[in-house]
């Protein structure tokens, strides 16, 4: 039994790419909020939500599971990361905004530009392993 998991939705599946990258590592389950919306979380004490973004704004599938959720989230730590096209202060800007709307603080971002390693991942996306693993 693992004590994080990972749950995510992806359009064109930059974000699925990711969530199973990380889930990999960190020894975690993964679920995809498009495949599977009913989801026990009773085992885990971390939670790690993964989105893209449209028109500014989270995936709706990751916005509708917070929403019907909450009674499973007391006592867990929660964070984010959203895959965008964006990097920089914009980038800066839409997951300060994201993160306060879906009311996780712990949030991080992975820019479409920039460097990416193994299978087209964003480079930073294993410091964001690193920093998930101590958690």
């Amino acid at each position: 039994m693992t004590n994080k998991v990972v749950i995510y939705s992806s359009t064109l599946g930059k974000t699925r790419k990711i969530a199973n990258h990380i889930a990999k590592e960190l020894g975690a389950d993964a679920f995809d909020l498009k495949k599977q919306t009913v989801i026990d979380l009773s085992e885990y004490n971390h939670i790690i939500f993964g989105t893209g973004i449209h028109a500014g704004k989270p995936y709706r599938p990751v916005v509708d599971f917070l929403e019907n959720n909450k009674n499973q989230f007391k006592g867990k730590k929660r964070s984010l990361f959203v895959s965008c096209r964006t990097d920089g202060e914009k980038g800066e800007e839409q997951i300060k905004k994201i993160s306060e709307a879906l009311g996780i603080s712990d949030a991080f971002f992975f820019p479409g530009k920039g460097e990416k390693g193994e299978g087209g991942i964003p480079t930073s996306v294993e410091d964001f392993i690193k920093e998930m693993s101590r958690r």
